[in-house]
């Protein structure tokens, strides 16, 4: 099992102590409620300039196939959407009680689950649907509905009134999210004016940039407001290696996800090592889940790593590379072409990370 540092602030130890709960759905624990406030917290401060906003008009396909169109079904019935993960305990906590709605409320209310896609696939999200025993609509997101909703934390609830516009955001299962539940189904709308923020708070969906394309410009800025132009003008004809991750990702799935908080620590400690030797820069960049700069500086503190760290504050860039593996491995020549991108789904991993690292790369 990965080895947590002694350093870990008071909020990650308490997190750790809900992980160790069984995987069977049991009450949350002294330790978690602090946690499950605190996610209340993130929730709310990135769904503040949502609230009152008109919903995202996207198109969701089901496991089952079935095509969504959540702009067609707003003005017609309210709208729940959840966000979740398989691996995300308070999630598990919740799902009985999220069933329970989905048969309580039947055809009054669109009940819509939307799996993240970090670090899930269709396998693991199929195989947690039928052992849960859910029945409701259940699609996996490939960012487009994070960055839209503005995604924080897991769970996250949204609720949309029969107006279509966003009614309640928030974390928690608690008596709070039952009454906006409540009113929302009874019909309470309202549509108020909207700030220039608001009005422009849904995301669109960013063009993937895959294996093979170029860059045509691309600047990030690292923790320490150092920037880093891709291509490199500052080292010309350096290519550049870029690390998606998540500062939770080697601790909190150390239990309920094991393999990827091993191959978190793997590829730290692979690039740690071999970057300063490496033909390019190397950069670690940073999800918005569960992630602020906060947990950033105590990231640093804990596991000191050396290199920089962009934090991707509004998923832009887990878009723009279609990131939903962590972590993935991204290379751009000196000449800004991707040659590779890569996540431990892949059977030879270790080998193409391998290569990058020393040179050995293909041509």
């Amino acid at each position: 099992m990965t080895q947590i540092p002694p350093k870990l602030s008071r909020l990650l130890i308490m997190s750790l102590s809900t992980l160790l709960l069984s995987s069977a759905f049991v009450g949350p624990s002294v330790a978690s409620d602090d946690f499950a406030a605190e996610g209340e917290r993130r929730a709310k401060v990135a769904g503040n300039e949502l609230i009152g906003a008109p919903a995202p008009e996207l198109t969701v396909t089901t496991l089952a196939g079935d095509s969504l169109n959540l702009g067609e079904i707003y003005g017609k019935k309210p709208v729940y959407i959840k966000f979740w993960a398989t691996w995300c305990v308070p999630c598990r906590q919740q799902m009985p009680g999220f069933e329970d709605i989905y048969q309580q409320y039947g055809d009054e209310l669109q009940v819509i689950a939307v799996n993240t896609g970090i670090s899930d696939d269709n396998n693991s999200v199929t195989a947690f649907v039928k052992k849960a025993g859910l029945t409701m609509p259940m699609t996996i997101d490939d960012g487009s509905l994070a960055r839209a909703f503005n995604l924080r934390v897991t769970p996250q609830h949204f609720l949309i009134d029969t107006s279509g516009h966003i009614a309640y955001v928030g974390h928690q299962d608690d008596e709070a999210f039952h009454q906006a539940l409540k009113e929302v189904v009874a019909g309470a709308a309202a549509k108020p004016e909207l700030s220039e923020s608001q009005t422009n708070a849904v995301a669109k969906k960013a063009q993937v940039i895959e294996r093979g394309d170029e860059l045509s410009s691309l600047t990030l800025t690292a923790l320490d407001k150092t920037d880093y132009p891709l291509p490199s003008t500052a080292t010309p004809g350096k290519a550049t290696g870029l690390v998606f991750f998540a500062p939770w990702c080697e601790w909190y799935l150390a239990e309920s996800e094991p393999a990827t908080a091993k191959a978190c620590q793997q590829v730290r400690e692979m690039v740690e090592q071999h970057a300063a030797n490496s033909k390019a820069q190397w950069l670690h960049v940073s999800g918005n889940l569960w992630s602020s700069e906060a947990d950033l500086a105590e990231y640093q503190t804990n596991y000191a790593p050396r290199l920089p760290i962009v934090f991707d504050e509004q998923g832009s860039l887990f878009g723009q590379f279609g990131v939903s593996q962590l972590p993935t491995v991204v290379y751009i020549d000196e000449h800004g072409k991707v040659t590779e991108k890569v996540s431990p789904k892949a059977p030879d991993f270790s080998e193409r990370l391998n290569a990058l690292l020393t040179g050995d790369v293909a041509e």
